[in-house]
């Protein structure tokens, strides 16, 4: 178990380092120029619609860690190619689907039910994207090495910290209430997760200082980390009807203020458990079940690229959305409480 620990936060303290050196680059390069729009679209397909095939091929693999070294490779060239920003997109975006797959399989496949591995893990892009930002537009001062160091340190913390959980073996599983739900909860899991996503892309903050750029990444940090925390002693459908329905009255009815983002921090409570409940309901196939949480993610976001720049929800369609979120999450994760087997055999722990 200490292996285990030590490895989900490896992968999670490389999460923010991919992240960051994406958006460092990003915004040092490809978003600054004119055809920044189309940029954007294709990081976002590459980078979130690509991990649902990705996740398939580590689910063939008993080792994901190649993948996850040659994402963080690729990224780190990404860096360095900023002078050619299609080249550069290409290979951020390829290089971010590789890292956040593999890293999933090989830092949550012997835990599935675990929302606070969950929420470990994918906490800390949050951050990332907020400082990479702030860094690629100049407000804070990044040598353009750093990240690239940062990635070389991650690649050898990776390789070192072991394989994890082989595929389909059942001996390293802890059991998850999530692992009897249907087809239909599934769906409504990822209908809700861009239902989620357009809404958190619409919600309108205050904006013009780096502070508020980090207040919102740090409301969205510690959403998704309580949100693992508080499902060990709250039922899953209590946390997200709440979190997610009051959440999101916060971020209707007082936009661009500080309650906002305690708004989000609520919002994003729901996030890990919404992760873990797809993958522990695809015990065979767990890097495709993580894969589709974030082209939910891309497809909810979607709407965005046919609306005009800058575009805010209105106060009925953030009710709308974010009520009809958190009731689907309601019905849908209904939770069987058992008890966690015991593992028989202790490989890579």
């Amino acid at each position: 178990m200490p292996r285990a620990r030590s490895r989900l936060f490896t992968h999670a303290a490389a999460h923010f380092a991919v992240d960051f050196s994406c958006f460092f680059a990003l915004w040092l390069s490809a978003f600054r120029t004119e055809a920044a729009p189309l940029m954007i679209l294709l990081y976002n397909t590459l980078a979130f619609a690509l991990q649902a095939p990705l996740g398939a091929l580590c689910d063939r693999l008993d080792d994901a860690r190649p993948l996850t070294v040659l994402g963080c490779g690729l990224v780190a060239w990404g860096v360095l190619a900023c002078a050619f920003p299609l080249l550069s997109v290409l290979l951020l975006g390829l290089g971010n689907a590789l890292f956040h797959v593999g890293g999933a399989v090989t830092s949550l496949r012997h835990c599935p039910g675990d929302a606070f591995s969950a929420g470990t893990y994918v906490a800390p892009g949050a951050l990332g994207v907020a400082f990479g930002t702030l860094c690629g537009k100049g407000i804070f001062h990044c040598s353009l090495f750093f990240p690239v160091l940062l990635l070389l340190a991650c690649i050898g913390f990776i390789w070192c910290c072991g394989a994890g959980a082989p595929r389909a073996c059942t001996a390293f599983r802890i059991s998850s209430p999530m692992e009897h739900l249907g087809a239909g909860a599934v769906m409504l899991c990822l209908f809700s997760i861009g239902v989620r996503s357009f809404a958190g892309f619409t919600v309108t903050t205050l904006s013009g200082a780096a502070a508020f750029v980090l207040l919102g990444a740090g409301a969205s940090f510690l959403g998704k980390f309580l949100g693992g925390v508080v499902a060990q002693k709250i039922p899953w459908r209590v946390v997200s009807l709440l979190g997610v329905g009051i959440g999101g009255l916060m971020m209707a009815f007082f936009p661009a203020s500080y309650a906002t983002y305690a708004g989000v921090l609520l919002f994003n409570l729901a996030m890990p458990l919404t992760l873990c409940a797809v993958m522990a309901a695809m015990p065979e196939n767990m890097g495709l079940g993580f894969g589709l949480t974030t082209l939910a993610l891309f497809l909810g976001s979607a709407p965005l690229y046919a609306l005009p720049d800058g575009y805010k929800a209105s106060v009925p369609l953030m009710l709308a959305t974010t009520l009809g979120a958190a009731f689907m999450l309601f019905f849908a994760l209904r939770e069987t409480r058992t008890q966690p087997q015991k593992a028989e055999l202790r490989l890579n722990e």
